[in-house]
């Protein structure tokens, strides 16, 4: 289950800011929550490590954590969330089978575009992407056969740095 909720969230993958840009950095916290009543603590965290101009290639950091285990894993990914795309999802929100509603986290309350899907093995997945980095607010999912229902929802945003823009070079013979 581990693995299935990290792929999720890695796949899915920004408010009123710039993004994304080297240093931006969002965390989701949450747990695993058993029919037998047992919790177990939840994280994940991603940071844009680095930007590679020649390649237009994003380096981005993962960390999840669930309950004593920590994994870190490093991506390279060539697009990212970014205002362009949450406008593309906001404007075919019911198209892409969601709907338009408000959800509330610890960092706000956000416009979002909820959707829930069926994964093949039976499990309900529930995602509310909007305006902020890497675009998931929330994530649910809840596996009938394992008895479990997992939820993360976004506990941070720290807002990277914008590269400076070149200084204009004189022009030669100037």
């Amino acid at each position: 289950m581990f693995s299935k909720v990290l792929a999720a969230l890695l796949l899915i993958s920004s408010y009123a800011m710039a993004y994304p840009t080297v240093g931006d950095k969002s965390m989701w916290k949450g747990s695993e929550d058993k029919l037998d009543g047992t919790s177990t603590p939840m994280s994940v965290t991603k940071e844009v490590t680095k930007w590679d101009e020649p390649t237009h290639k994003w380096t981005v950091k993962v960390d999840m954590t669930k309950g004593d285990e920590t994994t870190t894993e490093e991506m390279v990914k060539s697009c990212l969330w970014n205002p362009d795309a949450w406008q593309h999802t906001m404007t075919n929100c019911a198209m892409m089978g969601g709907t338009m509603e408000e959800v509330a986290v610890t960092t706000g309350t956000y416009q979002a575009c909820r959707t829930t899907v069926t994964a093949d093995d039976g499990r309900v997945i529930k995602t509310w992407m909007g305006d902020v980095p890497f675009g998931v607010i929330k994530h649910e999912v809840l596996d009938v056969a394992t008895g479990t229902k997992t939820t993360l929802a976004l506990e941070s945003i720290t807002e990277g740095t914008p590269a400076p823009e070149p200084e204009p070079q004189p022009e030669p013979g100037n």
